[in-house]
């Protein structure tokens, strides 16, 4: 199904940038200004100068803005700050992080994967997008002709195929070992070896590919395929790197991918629609109140929610400033004849069957998505909001199985963990694969 083809990669090179854990940065989407400066302080190297560039207004980036970011990639590929490859290589990136009182070890794959619109069931995606943040992507991608950061995806291999191939190759003496902020450590080896890279690039003609992370950046790629500067030739050349995107692919059963719940906080409710919320989940739940809030209750209601297992659906609330929680459970009788599908989702259910019932289709105004339960507490005790609905991570059996029908899920379902890290390597889109 999927073509996956390897790449001359760009790395950093560590005799002129020093330490290389002071160069990477997480994904663009995650760069707050106070986040970008104190990249920007780690190392005048750092790649946030080429992913985020320098200013970014995300709703009104400058006109110039783009160009300075291409000069600048341009300057150091030519006094060789950033080094290519001599030849195709896919990169194993090992990723140990620490995670609830353990360390957590996930192995991604990263090369190029040809660009195919959602419609061939190829590429799956699980969200929708937004335009602005597309633009922004395609404009960068335009302007630098490159792509900065991997974009997550994930793959099923039951047999164990690719598992035996990756096994192998960190068995070799990597290029890139070091310790970044949080305690986590990145390790990466290259894959050169022609015929392991044929089997790999089989393994992938039958297998379809399922996005994570990086919907905004997919789709930015898929226009810049389109584009008209892009030339006939391009177009017409199925090799061209500008068919491709770099990813990161990562098995769905990995023991080191974690997938964790936004939780979704209702703020800014008058006492009217405050009324009809809590009627309203009275028809779609049965609502058991449970042992008054106290330090540490939300991550024991969210126990509680764990228990009922990946079958029964099930949400905690945490009310006011946090003096009242209950366990919400779908009634038996609730009217679900006409749910469909995403109905195996707590967060569909509570949106689409609970919120936009009560506030209309504008009810993503009064809800703030957090992946953290303590963020959620704190955001009723500070007045900031009324009612939490904690919700358990969506398993990714349901999931692989709904998004494979062509299904989205509503926004913020899934927060897929750790984000992988921007400046291993980075894909320059010229030539051909």
């Amino acid at each position: 199904m999927a073509a996956f083809r390897p790449f001359r990669g760009f790395m950093y090179n560590p005799s002129v940038v020093g330490d290389l854990a002071t160069v990477v940065c997480p994904p663009y989407d995650l760069i707050t200004p106070e986040l970008q400066e104190s990249l920007k302080n780690q190392s005048r190297y750092n790649v946030v100068h080429l992913e985020a560039g320098e200013g970014l207004d995300w709703n009104a980036p400058a006109p110039d803005h783009y160009s300075d970011t291409a000069e600048r990639f341009d300057d150091w590929v030519h006094r060789g700050i950033l080094q290519r490859d001599p030849e195709p290589c896919f990169y194993v990136v090992r990723h140990v992080y620490p995670f609830r009182g353990q360390r957590r070890t996930r192995l991604g794959l990263t090369g190029c994967v040809g660009l195919e619109e959602y419609q061939a069931r190829i590429v799956f995606p699980h969200e929708y997008t937004e335009e602005p943040a597309i633009l922004d992507r395609v404009a960068l991608m335009e302007a630098c002709n490159a792509n900065f950061s991997p974009i997550m995806s994930l793959y099923r291999d039951s047999a164990n195929y690719l598992s035996v191939e990756l096994a192998e190759a960190v068995k070799g003496e990597p290029v890139i070992d070091i310790r970044t902020g949080g305690d986590q450590d990145l390790t990466m080896w290259r894959i050169s070896d022609p015929a392991v890279q044929e089997r790999i690039q089989r393994f992938f003609t039958d297998t379809g590919i399922f996005l994570a992370d990086g919907h905004h950046r997919y789709e930015a790629a898929l226009r810049f395929r389109r584009n008209e500067s892009m030339g006939s030739q391009a177009r017409e050349d199925s090799s061209a790197a500008q068919n491709f995107v770099m990813m990161t692919l990562i098995e769905f059963d990995d023991p080191g991918l974690m997938v964790l719940p936004y939780h979704r906080v209702v703020g800014g409710l008058s006492p009217a629609q405050l009324t009809k919320l809590q009627e309203r989940l009275n028809q779609v739940f049965e609502v058991n109140p449970t042992a008054p809030a106290i330090p540490g209750a939300a991550e024991r209601l969210l126990e509680q929610v764990a228990d009922f297992g990946e079958e029964r659906r099930a949400l905690g609330m945490v009310e006011t400033d946090g003096d009242k929680s209950s366990l919400l459970t779908l009634r038996e009788g609730a009217d679900q004849g006409d749910w469909g599908p995403l109905a195996v989702s707590e967060a569909w259910i509570l949106e689409e069957q609970v919120l936009k019932p009560v506030l209309g289709e504008s009810a993503a105004e009064y809800v703030t998505y957090v992946h953290d339960h303590e963020a959620a507490s704190a955001q009723l005790s500070s007045g900031q909001g009324q009612i939490a609905f904690l919700l358990k991570p969506f398993p990714m059996a349901q999931f692989e199985g709904i998004v494979s029908q062509g299904q989205r899920l509503p926004p913020k379902s899934t927060f897929f963990y750790p984000k992988l890290p921007t400046g291993l390597v980075i894909n320059k889109l010229d030539g051909a694969l």
